[in-house]
């Protein structure tokens, strides 16, 4: 029996592990709107439940007094539901912060792995130029080259190539004999 107790509080404790990270990866957008639309349908049907509340007292002919008792009752409502909308709105800001930290995480982690192949790439050209330096089966040659001689080409002549509209070709004879 106790075996089977803790057998089923370890997987409630890996549900539940697996369940934040989720919320924490921002998967459970869906929940926070289900929980909105319904926040907002209680405090609409509450609204109108007063409203109809405060229509019978009017009805049934109460006196100023009770109507000022509906009326704190509507306020005390009414700060209830921005308090709500506070706090709904915070969370979504904080959601959205999460959200551009955890963006923000991911870029970082691409330019250090960018980082880590470029610092690989820098190792490996480095090793094959110390290898290629200490290979005693390589020669150096150094080559020394003169200067390149100024050569002034403003006194060339201009050369006319006249354009030629067809090229004229020689009439082809098909002769049945040799050539």
């Amino acid at each position: 029996m106790a075996s089977e107790k803790a057998w089923y509080w370890l997987a409630a404790g890996i549900l539940a592990l697996g369940l934040n990270g989720a919320y924490q990866d921002g998967q459970f957008g869906w929940a926070h709107c289900i929980a909105d639309r319904s926040m907002s349908l209680v405090e609409r049907a509450s609204e109108r439940g007063l409203s109809f509340a405060s229509m019978a007292e009017v009805m049934l002919g109460r006196g100023p007094e009770a109507s000022g008792w509906t009326e704190a009752a509507l306020e005390k409502l009414q700060a209830k539901k921005a308090r709500s909308r506070v706090d709904m709105a915070q969370r979504q800001i904080a959601m959205a912060q999460m959200q551009r930290d955890l963006a923000a995480a991911q870029i970082d982690r691409q330019l250090a792995k960018v980082e880590l192949k470029m610092d690989k790439v820098r190792m490996i050209t480095i090793d094959r130029a110390n290898r290629a330096r200490n290979c005693s089966g390589l020669s150096r040659v150094v080559v020394a080259m003169p200067p390149v001689p100024h050569v002034d080409l403003s006194n060339l002549p201009d050369i006319q190539i006249p354009d030629m509209s067809e090229i004229p070709q020689a009439p082809s004879s098909r002769a049945n004999g040799p050539i």
